[in-house]
């Protein structure tokens, strides 16, 4: 659905580009900006949850009514009655005869009541008509107790600003009640009344929907960053500030092109439309492919960025350059940046143990949402452990079929990477306390999915695989703590033996082949630096780890 929905908003990126050179604009900008908003709203589908799971009933909701909306906007927009305008206002009751809606979330944020959704839709959706109110009064009040003249470029930049104040206060309503819910509900009915607020509103159109589709980018960089594993955009981060400047770049670009192509016919219109066109996506792929040559050097917050960024110059554009927008630019980045983020996300761990498989049944276990200011092991779903005597004997890990996953790097720029071989053997005794447990992970088959990153990591200046071929761990004893046992050992890295506590669990004991398999999990977390390594709070000190170990009798 991404890909057809990314392809989509590309090929219409091209003809509202087009229809802009040909500078025939008017009717197509209306359908770009559906298309938009048409858009992001169904890469909301699976991001909406109710008790029993995915629930798009909210998602439904709004793709009618913005598509209402638009229906309306075109077959009205000869008549000026401005009583049409309520139209919008009138569906957000709709709202209403959905309780249920009070149960849902969307991007781990609660609904919890029905007028909270009702109170934002309304609010969004008389705006343009608060807009034009105030617009007419203040040029009312101007003209009559000041000797000003009030000309159309005045009202223009009035029309702006109360579009800016918009956009901030319901940013900060919006997302205090309802979370990155508000600024989706706002969107869909802000654009809705939009559509049929031509020739019935002093505002200009451009600016309306300018507003609108900068509210859809926000969203839509919302949803891609949830994919990602990311909650927020800290600006402090040179990547975010990276996206930020790299739309102003592309919209310069853009419209630079664009307007060399309206003065030119032929192969020379042609050639600069494709110019127009090409740097964008250029420009994208080469942040996007960045951040694989270093971390914090592009990527999908740089993209999210870009595409917040694009929102808000797109009003500015409108504010400066009358009755035009570049609505073919937001296209054309959305749907590039939908086909290329995946391309450039972080890794998502993914567990190596299909305990099924094994015949190990747990209990279901709720996936745990990656919020802000959750840390790595709060973030882990955590089976359900199980008393190790019953698994008294020897046993030998599968080397293959275990993992030790591992994370690190400062909030927003998290490195995660795996070892994929761990080698060793688990002893367990009568007196669980004094098992034995011995660990060994080769340094070569560490990866953090970045072929030049791992290069370095098996230099001199981080694991020196050369001379420490392998990374050890030799417990001790295990006490018992719930459901799980403290284990505490001997780590050993680069020749240097420090000890190390961490969390163990027997998950259950199954089979395979004929033969008993063993599953154990566990996390713990280290310094790097105990180990003589350097710090840096750019790579970051500490090393959270979790381990999904096989073994077998």
């Amino acid at each position: 659905m991404i890909t057809i929905t990314a392809v989509f908003l590309l090929i219409s990126g091209i003809f509202a580009a087009l229809a802009k050179v040909r500078k025939n604009t008017k009717p197509s900008e209306f359908i770009a900006v559906f298309i938009l908003g048409l858009s992001t709203l169904i890469l909301t589908k699976d991001y909406f949850f109710d008790g029993n799971g995915p629930n798009q009933t909210i998602t439904f909701i709004l793709i009618a009514t913005l598509s209402v909306s638009f229906a309306l906007g075109e077959l009205l927009k000869k008549k000026q009655q401005p009583i049409f305008l309520i139209i919008p206002f009138l569906l957000s009751f709709v709202l209403l005869l959905f309780p249920e809606l009070s149960t849902h979330e969307y991007l781990s944020r609660g609904v919890e009541d029905v007028f909270i959704l009702l109170g934002i839709a309304a609010v969004s959706a008389l705006t343009p008509i608060i807009m034009h109110v105030l617009n007419l009064m203040i040029k009312y009040l101007t003209a009559k107790f000041s000797p000003i003249v009030w000309n159309k470029t005045d009202a223009h930049l009035l029309e702006s600003a109360l579009a800016y104040a918009f956009i901030g206060g319901i940013a900060a309503l919006g997302g205090f009640l309802l979370g990155k819910l508000g600024l989706l509900i706002a969107a869909t009915f802000f654009l809705s009344t939009s559509f049929i607020a031509r020739n019935r509103t002093s505002i200009t159109p451009s600016i309306l929907l300018s507003t609108g589709g900068a509210l859809f980018l926000v969203s839509a960089a919302f949803l891609i960053m949830e994919q990602a594993g990311f909650q927020a955009l800290d600006l402090t981060n040179g990547e975010v500030l990276e996206g930020i400047f790299m739309a102003g770049f592309i919209a310069v670009i853009y419209e630079l092109f664009i307007r060399l192509a309206q003065h030119r016919k032929g192969k020379w219109r042609v050639l600069l439309l494709f110019k127009a066109l090409f740097v964008p996506v250029m420009i994208i792929f080469l942040l996007g492919f960045a951040y694989t040559q270093l971390e914090r050097l592009g990527g999908v917050l740089t993209l999210s960025a870009l595409l917040i960024s694009l929102g808000v110059l797109s009003l500015l554009y409108s504010t400066f350059k009358i009755a035009s927008n570049i609505i073919g630019l937001k296209l054309i980045t959305l749907g590039s940046v939908l086909l290329i983020a995946p391309l450039f996300s972080p890794v998502q761990q993914s567990s190596g143990i299909d305990l099924g498989a094994l015949g190990i049944s747990q209990d279901e276990q709720s996936k745990k949402p990656k919020a802000a200011g959750k840390s790595y092991h709060e973030k882990l779903n955590e089976p359900n452990g199980q008393d190790l005597a019953q698994a008294i004997g020897k046993w030998t890990i599968d080397e293959e079929a275990s993992k030790v996953f591992f994370e690190l790097g400062p909030v927003g720029g998290r490195t995660s990477g795996e070892f994929s071989v761990v080698k060793g053997s688990f002893n367990v005794k009568e007196n669980t306390a004094q098992s034995e447990i011995s660990v060994a992970m080769p340094v070569k088959n560490i990866t953090t999915f970045n072929s030049m990153r791992d290069e370095s990591l098996l230099e001199e200046e981080y694991l020196h695989e050369e001379k420490h071929p392998e990374i050890k761990f030799k417990a001790k004893s295990f006490t018992p703590e719930g459901d799980a046992y403290k284990v505490d050992g001997e780590f050993t890295l680069l020749g240097v033996t420090k000890d190390l506590s961490l969390t163990l669990k027997l998950v259950g004991i199954g089979e395979k082949n004929g033969k008993e398999i063993m599953v154990l999990w566990g996390k713990a977390s280290l310094n790097r630096t105990d180990y003589g390594m350097s710090s840096s709070a750019k790579i970051g000190d500490i090393v959270d780890f979790h381990f999904e170990v096989q073994l077998k009798r």
